[in-house]
């Protein structure tokens, strides 16, 4: 048994979604925000902004399928099965419309959720992650070449053999730029993917992605779709991932804006707490 870490003012909830076993961590009234993690972390990457939030708002944070404290099942992690799951969740809640923050594949579903589902969001605020329009040119051998980790991942026996060798703590260190993980910080995020379940459902995560996503997401895919919702994206300058951004989304989006965030990598909440928080009170409220 993985012990939950705590939070001052967080409660702890169990919901079915569609025979899927979702956790969830709770704290404030008022109305929604929902705040989604990603990869290698669960709830506990928003301690530091779900306080001062639920001042203002009921502050839901799930763990993703296969993260933290929710199930892990042998299939289902597809982008868009994270992003039924979302929709799941808030229809068990009773909840019409939220807004939502999410970061790395947090906020990739969240992109397919608001795109799919524009009637069930107020605001969106993805983090760290571009949105689904690609450029006309393919990938340049520099972004590929920023994905080795993902292959990594997707081995079925190399994933699995690298997270148990801590592969999830230096991905963690590495794709930080301001501040560091302390080993209390790295132990609560590993101790839980480390169970053989949640092991194998990063393999899935990263797996379905290389076979199954990517080459759409290349192809245009969402290109059909219009992003309706207002949203505030935030990217890093030292974030890898945010350098795929391209102007694309000028074309796909009614009301969107980005911000590069100077002296910050690819996790956001945790490097520039202060400014996420910022940035979300002003753009939620």
């Amino acid at each position: 048994m993985v012990e939950m870490p705590h939070v001052d003012g967080v409660e702890h909830r169990y919901v079915e979604v569609d025979g899927l076993r979702v956790h969830y961590a709770e704290a404030g009234s008022g109305e929604p925000i929902v705040l989604q993690h990603g990869w290698p972390q669960h709830w506990y990457m928003w301690r530091g902004l779900i306080g001062p939030l639920a001042e203002r708002f009921r502050v839901i944070c799930p763990d993703l399928r296969g993260h933290g404290w929710t199930d892990a099942p042998r299939s289902g992690y597809l982008k868009s099965q994270l992003a039924d799951d979302l929709i799941g969740l808030l229809d068990r809640l009773g909840i019409e419309r939220t807004r939502y923050i999410g970061h790395d594949w947090g906020a990739f579903a969240g992109f397919i959720a608001v795109l799919k589902h524009p009637d069930r969001f107020e605001r969106f605020m993805p983090l760290s992650i571009p949105p689904p329009w690609p450029a006309d040119e393919p990938p340049s051998p520099k972004t590929l070449l920023n994905a080795w980790y993902q292959v990594v991942l997707a081995s079925p026996v190399l994933g699995k053999l690298s997270i148990r060798l801590g592969f999830a703590g230096k991905i963690l260190q590495a794709a930080r730029k301001t501040g560091r993980f302390t080993a209390e910080e790295i132990r609560i995020y590993e101790d839980p993917i480390k169970r053989p379940a949640y092991t194998r459902a990063t393999v899935q995560m990263y797996r379905s992605f290389l076979l199954h996503e990517l080459r759409p997401l290349i192809a245009g895919e969402w290109n059909a779709y219009r992003l309706t919702v207002p949203t505030r994206l935030l990217l890093g300058v030292s974030d890898p991932i945010g350098r795929s951004l391209n102007e694309r989304w000028r074309e796909h989006a009614d009301d969107m804006d980005v911000e590069r965030v100077d002296g910050a990598s690819h996790f956001l909440p945790e490097e520039k707490t202060e400014l996420v928080l910022e940035r979300a009170l002003a753009f939620m409220a």
